[in-house]
């Protein structure tokens, strides 16, 4: 019964805020975090997807959206290219090692996740103006 209501809850939230999914041939993905629901809603199932990035900027950490992103492969093959998202991505794949590479006001950040296929990373993507930021990951 709690399942049932979770799952209800997950629907209601789906229908009521602007979020984007899909699945490809390679991954799964869920793109969002505008607004206090869509951020909750997106936090309560976070444990779904091995991989959470979020993106953010200044000395607040404000939130950025219409980032473009791309996630290769240990071997260098695409399997995530998104023109536009943010300031929420939470991405399905399996174990392995990622490379993710995002773009803000024409500064570049990338930064490795290796996925063990049993706990969820976070990785936090900000900048501060110059091109030698830090990308944190967070085992959770």
């Amino acid at each position: 019964m709690k399942r049932l209501s979770s799952l209800m809850l997950a629907l209601a939230l789906f229908t009521a805020v602007p979020l984007s999914h899909a699945e490809d041939t390679s991954c799964r993905y869920l793109n969002g975090g505008i607004g206090e629901g869509d951020q909750a809603m997106m936090r309560h199932i976070a444990k779904e997807f091995p991989l959470r990035i979020e993106f953010s900027e200044g000395e607040h950490g404000a939130f950025l959206t219409d980032i473009p992103v791309t996630i290769k492969d240990q071997h260098g093959k695409v399997v995530l290219n998104l023109p536009d998202v943010g300031p929420m991505l939470y991405v399905h794949l399996p174990k392995g090692q990622y490379t993710i590479r995002a773009v803000s006001d024409n500064v570049a950040q990338s930064g490795k996740v290796t996925l063990d296929g049993k706990h969820s990373k976070q990785v936090i993507l900000h900048w501060k103006g110059a091109p030698d930021e830090v990308t944190k990951e967070q085992d959770e």
